[in-house]
């Protein structure tokens, strides 16, 4: 979680700095970012339910040694392409690491102690996230954006070290050692296409032919992938688990505050850069006050335990869309620092919190599945939303246009106001299912659910 988390907001500050390098607009750098979560959404479920197969102690080795080697190879990239291709496969890695993460940490603690358990990891990551924008910064500014992607490296050799003596191996021991291959291809190859498409729409428009076989491809592959899960014996992804409740609400709910944490991200590192003219330095500073907020929110999630998830989650989009709203009305640098540190802390509640929940009401056998299963949703809705931003972006403006500062503006807002929408869902569908006090057996979560 910490090396996941450092490099995906370190490497946000750094995209100005590696455009001019590579001698290419930086909003074409975006498949720097969305392409790497998106690769990462396709193999999450795949990942995580391997994981729970095979065994989570192995592949939580494998995903480290692919998101080392990729960040190594990234670092040392000499085009925008061979950029790309590395932090395609360093998605991969994070793929395999991420859900095996909570789902290793699951298994290691008995029922009443899970939420606490997974907001733990959540915290550690967030020491990654909190500082990843400043330590983007500095490294580019005073070395290299290069620096950003290599000091992955370290962090994945110590990650090798501690999972080969500190993490006992665990697996699914309800289901054989065989594979759903049918639905390990349908679902990774329907959310690469549908994916894909939505992130051509900034090059070829929304309209354009490949565009619109890519979009409806990828949603014709998912609802075969749906059909397909539902007649084998032994599914790669158990639909079962959006019967309870809680799962279902705080996996929606969660996907969209992490889209407008996404969108934020991205276009402010070029708002503070291109637009007010700051430097790496300079704007990731400015931008520490989110990724504080984003921390503590980790830091604080997993104890909320005793409160209705319904209410952690409304209050979380409530109050990350109203900042991020106001950071999009904001006339002065101050203002939009500070109200980026309240947004920071209500989508961090969002993003920390729908993890920590939905490991707390499944059955403990299927926890790389259900993480691999959120994960996949909330990442794969992030990337969506930044193409979707991205191409509002360049559809009204281009670098150096007066109007740059502007629609980044009215993007903000309009992210904010999809997180109150949210907010409100939340508290319509989501109220009369609290969460059941901590020390109740999944069993009986369940059938609460």
């Amino acid at each position: 979680m910490f090396a996941v988390q450092l490099d995906f907001f370190a490497l946000q500050s750094a995209i100005p700095q590696m455009a001019r390098d590579l001698k290419t607009p930086a909003s074409d750098l975006q498949w720097v970012i969305s392409g790497y979560m998106l690769a990462e959404a396709a193999f999450l479920i795949a990942g995580g339910r391997l994981a729970d197969i095979f065994g989570r102690k192995r592949f939580l080795i494998l995903g480290a040694v692919i998101f080392g080697l990729s960040s190594l190879l990234g670092g040392a990239a000499t085009t925008p392409e061979m950029l790309i291709g590395m932090r395609l496969v360093q998605g991969i890695g994070a793929a395999i690491m991420l859900p095996v993460a909570l789902a290793v940490t699951t298994n290691a603690f008995p029922p009443a102690q899970v939420q606490r358990a997974v907001g733990l990891v959540f915290a550690i990551g967030s020491v990654g996230l909190a500082f990843g924008p400043l330590v983007g910064g500095v490294l580019t500014d005073l070395m290299s954006w290069r620096i950003v992607l290599w000091i992955n490296v370290p962090v994945t050799i110590a990650l090798v070290g501690l999972a080969l003596y500190g993490v006992e191996d665990s697996r699914d021991e309800t289901v054989p050692k065989s594979v759903d291959l049918a639905g390990l291809f349908l679902i990774m190859i329907s959310i690469a296409v549908f994916t894909f498409g939505i992130d051509r729409t900034t090059v070829w428009g929304w309209l354009y032919g490949p565009t619109l076989v890519c979009i409806v491809g990828g949603l014709i592959g998912l609802s075969v992938f749906t059909w397909v899960e539902t007649r084998v014996t032994y599914p790669l992804l158990d639909l079962s688990l959006f019967r309870i409740r809680v799962f279902s609400v705080m996996t929606a709910a969660g996907s969209i505050g992490n889209g407008a944490t996404t969108i934020i991200i991205f276009l402010s590192m070029i708002f503070l850069q291109d637009v007010q003219g700051l430097t790496p330095i300079e704007a990731g500073m400015a931008f520490l006050m989110f990724s504080l907020g984003y921390a503590i929110a980790g830091l604080i999630s997993g104890r909320l335990d005793w409160m209705k998830p319904w209410i952690v989650m409304s209050c979380g989009l409530a109050v990350g869309g109203l900042a991020t709203i106001g950071m999009g009305a904001a006339d002065s640098l101050l203002t939009f620092a500070a109200l980026a540190g309240l947004s920071g802390l209500g989508l961090g509640f969002v993003w920390a919190y729908t993890s920590v929940v939905t490991q707390s009401v499944v059955p403990k056998e299927k926890a790389g599945a259900a993480s691999g299963t959120v994960l996949t949703v909330l990442i794969s809705v992030g990337g969506v939303a930044l193409a979707i931003a991205v191409s509002l972006y360049e559809s009204y403006t281009g670098a150096g246009s007066p109007n740059q500062g502007l629609v980044i503006k009215a993007i903000l807002i309009g992210s904010g106001l999809a997180a109150l929408i949210a907010a409100a869902l939340v508290v319509l569908f989501g109220r009369d299912h609290g969460a059941p006090a901590a020390g109740k057996s999944r069993a009986t979560v369940g059938i609460f659910a």
